[in-house]
């Protein structure tokens, strides 16, 4: 293994003899490696899924300290009650 880190990660799984026979199939047609079909089919589920992130109210939350930006919150009592 080389000393080098890698910004990749890998992903390891099982599937069931049809669907990797199918997975196969499709991969030969598009004439592309196993894994490159995979990290395809990867990227346009994060890609479909995400919207559905933003439905969510907790990641509203997220971020929207930003908007509190340039008040120094120590100085504010409220806080630290």
């Amino acid at each position: 293994m080389s000393a080098c880190v890698s910004s990749w990660k890998v992903v390891q799984t099982e599937l069931d003899p049809s669907s990797y026979g199918r997975l196969k199939l499709l991969a030969d047609r598009k004439a592309q490696p196993i894994k490159a079909v995979l990290r395809e089919a990867v990227q346009e589920l994060l890609a479909r899924e995400e919207g559905t992130v933003d439905d969510e109210p907790f990641f509203g939350l997220v971020g929207s300290a930003r908007k509190l930006k340039g008040r120094d919150w120590s100085q504010r009592k409220a806080w630290r009650s």
